[in-house]
């Protein structure tokens, strides 16, 4: 199915910046600039929580700690979903970081246990590799 053609007048300034992202990833103008406005969209909803680009790709980070949310998350649910616990595991995060992560948690599942398996999946084969004859299950 086709998206719908929007027109979209973008200050000079906006649009040179766009441009470098497209030329220096190798994607399209149109590819970008709907990922830079997700990515806004997505802060706004979820405020304390932000995007940078890591070797894996994009990522969603908790302000002010480095973390990804993914990484909160996955201590949250080996915690069987007890704050308090991820606190005490995490205490330089504030209440309010641990409640961004929930809540972009609660709108982008998907997302973050994709991150959370793909992490287990390479820290198998990493152990793996460092112990070889040892098969672990999950």
């Amino acid at each position: 199915m086709a998206t719908p053609t929007k027109t979209l007048r973008l200050r000079p300034r906006l649009r040179v910046k766009i441009e470098r992202i497209a030329k220096r990833t190798r994607r399209s103008f149109s590819e970008v600039t709907q990922d830079l406005i997700e990515e806004a969209l997505r802060m706004r909803e979820c405020p304390g929580i932000y995007f940078t680009d890591e070797p894996a790709g994009r990522e969603a980070k908790v302000g002010g700690s480095g973390l990804g949310v993914w990484e909160v998350i996955r201590d949250y649910l080996a915690a069987s979903k007890d704050e308090r616990v991820v606190r005490k595991a995490l205490p330089h995060l504030s209440r309010a970081q641990v409640k961004a992560c929930l809540i972009y948690y609660s709108k982008y599942p998907q997302e973050i246990e994709a991150a959370i398996e793909e992490n287990a999946a390479l820290t198998r084969e990493a152990v793996q590799a460092q112990i070889p004859g040892l098969v672990r299950t999950a």
